[in-house]
């Protein structure tokens, strides 16, 4: 057995090797400060999967005893994984996947069990760290002689921080960056609503900050990756010796005879085009050649990945675009009649239909998970049927990916929306030639402004790819699926003319250096201001006979116990009388009601003042009382009346709000007392 510890920006580590878990290839098990994670990786030797594929599957796995909590449902066990569990998991391959060798073709597991936490420490990260030292002392034979590791960043008043411990509060970013060295492997970044007195902000990144925000990054992962590298490498088993099964010989004989071939074939890929006329091509390249077809296929895949990499960094795509051109792009709004908004965003060959859904507050989706996590007003699903790239199958439960793509254009358009009600947003992808989170960006924008749901800023995204050989790199704007198959990057950058408000990177080479960064970010500037100004040129008009109508009326904080009945009887029985949805801020004694009718709306709303009328306040108009102040609110002082009740003094009514204070005298006057709702001015003699 050992114990390492290690000193990580201020917080002590310690992981444990050969104790736990010792059936698996490899197991080490974390513990930073009360959080404990075991981290195992299991290698099927007996089984190898085709060339061009990397068996990686990774499962993070919370635990409720982590934290003392027994589960809800009836059988009092953890049961499919959340979506956070998901999401987490797809954080941590997607930073070890780059690491393993092109060729590598056993199956691997790698299963992270949260067993204690301490509802302090930034789990995500620490298990970006600890699956990366369970990988690097592995038997697997990863791309880099060093450990790769993972750092937060977050910005709390325009200052750049690495926190000891996760809290967003007050952050107006979150950034989580792996990388080795000082070059990054993955990205996953978003900006954050942050509120001021009066007003609240969006807070873009530009390039520029986002640059220095990544350099603090980038210096941290440095300095871990000599600690990690020192103190693991001593464990470092024996690497498992791989071989390779491509021919180069007739690979060299299939691109010279062929070439033209597949190189017109590669163009036609760049559209909507069937599998089987390429298969065709490789059945009469395997008889001409006198091979195995499953062999033929893998030569003609890499001839086709050798070509479109040649012609990138000569600066010639194989569509016949521009590095930094963007395909063409049409727009159609609110073509679903009763949609409350619907938009139709096409890009190139990828169509994203995105419809938005106006709810109440009791829609909200509530979370159980060890992290904390704050309950958003808006949520957005992406869906990826197989008949959107051509595939006969079914439509299937939602996979990892769907769920990866619609939480990324999510981040990027959540700190821009200023509406509080509930709103849901789904993006059916129709059909799909690369980019299509991004389109999903974009059609969400349309969708919410066909809904007449205001935006502080449109916001656009572009999937960025890159080629690199040796020292010669180029980068392609707006990537389509081939260049994403056949490319080292896949970049996603969404943001508003303001700024970056979402990243996502992802590659397939061990890492990329931060003026590569640079570059993409200049050129995804570029083309998400492009995409922007067609976007507002295009003609996107409220469908209002679609829309939900509402209302919104004060009643006293003191009377919503009568709109609710005892155990919710009296508003089930309005909402099903009237057909509507009643949403009640307690805090401020406001009232929401809406509905598809105004006619149904407004007699809700009358029945409810009928109720308070039955429990009139005994107060008479310029009746003058000392009365407590109970309770301030945006809208002004809540006051305890000396017969019973509560009456409000209104903000506009004072002249500084801030001159009160919560349980001190006050003397008022009874402005008036109508529906229950008392209103009242300041006594001035």
């Amino acid at each position: 057995m050992s114990v390492i510890k290690i000193n990580n920006n201020g917080q002590i580590e310690e992981y444990t090797l050969g104790i736990y878990a010792t059936m698996a290839d490899c197991s080490v098990m974390q513990k930073v400060g009360g959080s404990v994670v075991l981290c195992t990786l299991c290698i099927d030797m007996q089984n190898s999967v085709q060339e061009g594929f990397i068996p990686l599957s990774v499962q993070y796995n919370e635990r409720m005893y982590a934290v003392g909590k027994i589960p809800h449902g009836f059988t009092k066990r953890e049961g499919k994984p959340s979506d956070s569990e998901i999401l987490a998991s797809r954080l941590i391959d997607r930073s070890l996947r780059p690491l393993f060798p092109k060729d590598f073709p056993y199956p691997v597991q790698i299963t992270l069990l949260v067993l204690s936490y301490d509802g302090r420490s930034d789990l995500y990260k620490d298990c970006i760290n600890l699956a990366s030292i369970c990988l690097f002392i592995s038997e697997i034979p990863v791309n880099a002689n060093r450990i790769l590791n993972a750092t937060r960043v977050m910005r709390f008043y325009n200052k750049l921080e690495i926190p000891n411990h996760y809290n967003l509060k007050d952050s107006s970013l979150d950034l989580l960056v792996s990388g080795i060295d000082n070059e990054l492997s993955m990205i996953e970044m978003q900006v954050l609503k942050t509120k001021s007195k009066d007003y609240e902000y969006t807070n873009e990144l530009g390039i520029t900050q986002l640059m220095n925000a990544l350099y603090v990054a980038s210096s941290c992962i440095s300095e871990n990756t000599s600690l990690y590298t020192q103190a693991f490498l001593p464990f470092v088993k024996q690497k498992i010796q791989l071989k390779t099964h491509l021919d180069t010989k007739q690979k060299d004989a299939i691109k010279l005879l062929y070439k033209d071939e597949i190189t017109s074939r590669l163009r036609q890929d760049c559209g909507i085009t069937k599998p089987y006329l390429v298969n065709n091509l490789i059945k009469i390249i395997a008889n001409d050649m006198n091979m195995e077809l499953s062999l033929c296929a893998k030569i003609v895949d890499s001839i086709k990945r050798d070509i479109l990499r040649e012609s990138a960094l000569q600066g010639k795509r194989i569509d016949g675009r521009k590095t930094n051109e963007v395909r063409y792009i049409n727009i159609a709004s609110n073509i679903l009649p009763f949609a409350h908004g619907s938009a139709c965003f096409m890009r190139g060959q990828t169509q994203a239909l995105v419809t938005c859904t106006i709810g109440s507050n009791s829609d909200m989706k509530t979370h159980e998970g060890l992290i904390a996590q704050k309950r958003g007003n808006v949520i957005l699903h992406y869906n990826f049927p197989p008949f959107s790239v051509g595939e006969a199958m079914p439509i299937m439960q939602i996979s990892r990916r769907e769920l990866g793509h619609g939480n990324l254009a999510l981040k990027a358009i959540e700190s821009n929306i200023s509406d509080s009600r509930f709103i849901r947003i789904v993006s059916e992808i129709l059909q799909s030639n690369g980019s299509s989170s991004m389109a999903t960006v974009c059609g969400a924008t349309l969708a919410l402004k066909a809904a007449d749901i205001k935006m502080k800023n449109m916001v656009a995204g572009i999937a960025m790819g890159l080629v690199v050989e040796g020292d010669k790199y180029c980068i392609l704007s707006d990537i389509n699926e081939l260049e994403d198959a056949h490319g080292d990057m896949d970049f996603k950058v969404a943001g508003s003319s303001r700024g970056f408000s979402a990243l996502q990177l992802d590659i397939k080479i061990p890492s990329i250096s931060l003026e590569i960064l640079c570059n993409s970010l200049q050129k995804a500037r570029f083309g998400i201001d492009r995409i922007l100004s067609i976007m507002g040129k295009a003609n996107v008009m409220p469908n209002y006979n679609a829309l939900p109508k509402q209302l919104c009326f004060n009643v006293p904080s003191g009377s919503i116990s009568d709109i609710i009945g005892q155990g919710g009887k009296v508003i089930r029985d309005i909402i099903a009388t009237f057909e509507v949805s009643i949403d009640i801020d307690k805090d401020n004694g406001v009232v929401n009601i809406s509905g598809s009718k105004y006619s149904s709306i407004k007699n809700a709303k009358k029945y409810i003042l009928e109720i308070l009328k039955k429990r009139e306040l005994p107060y008479k108009i310029d009746d003058l009382y000392q009365g407590v102040i109970k309770k301030i609110i945006d809208s002004g002082i809540l006051v305890d009346l000396p017969q019973g009740g509560v009456g409000i003094l209104r903000k506009d009514r004072v002249e500084s709000i801030n001159d009160f204070l919560v349980g001190n005298p006050i003397n008022v006057r009874i402005a008036s007392n109508a529906n229950g709702k008392v209103e009242l001015d300041l006594d001035m003699k």
